[in-house]
């Protein structure tokens, strides 16, 4: 129903001027469209193109609110089968730890928020985050946890690989405290072209 909010803002904040005037309000809010959502009234739906006859036979009109930032790290991370669940357990396929951190999954949501592609756009900019580290670390030995931060969702680097045994996730953002990756031993970032170029040499062996 994208567009109703504007039918029904000309129904009831038409323009005017004097003391009585009502403040243009600004339709792209989604708290904003949620409200008038409730508003909606059975002519609203004639006015967007629906036929008479198809409007009469709703015996109610309920709306929905449109998702916020919060929501959108909930989808990604709360259900049974979420994303972030997913990842997850096809990394541990290979023997690999996932960690994202609040920051990551909080930069994957406000992506997906601003572009306004809610929770359906969610999978498409985690698999061009992940997609390059999911072929790369099954052959990188030695690497036990994949670490993804607001960095790297970012684009300003790629994901970080993890290896050593004293090396865990939480024991890594303790160094990264004081320091970069760079200055933490055991850590480096996904290169596609070692993964790619050590892959080639087992199939010409």
């Amino acid at each position: 129903f994208a567009g109703m909010e504007r039918i029904i803002n000309q129904r009831m904040d038409a323009a005017s001027i004097g003391f009585a005037a009502k403040m243009k309000k600004n339709t792209e809010d989604i708290k904003v469209q949620g409200r008038y959502f409730d508003s909606a009234i059975p002519k609203d739906l004639i006015s967007f193109g629906m036929i008479p006859e198809f409007v009469g036979r709703f015996p109610v009109i309920v709306s929905t609110k449109g998702l916020d930032e919060d929501s959108l790290v909930d989808i990604l991370t709360v259900p049974k089968n979420s994303l972030i669940k997913q990842y997850t357990f096809q990394f541990a396929l290979n023997g690999i730890r996932f960690h994202a951190t609040d920051c990551a999954l909080r930069e994957i949501a406000g992506m997906a928020f601003r572009r306004g592609s809610g929770a359906r756009g969610l999978r498409s900019i985690t698999e061009n985050i992940l997609m390059e580290t999911m072929f790369v670390v099954p052959s990188v030995e030695g690497v036990h946890t994949v670490y993804l931060d607001a960095a790297a969702v970012r684009g300003e680097r790629k994901p970080v690989l993890l290896s050593g045994a004293g090396l865990t996730a939480e024991r890594f953002e303790e160094l990264m405290r004081d320091g970069t990756w760079e200055d933490v031993e055991g850590a480096e970032l996904v290169s596609l072209d070692d993964g790619a170029e050590d892959d080639f040499g087992d199939e010409a062996a």
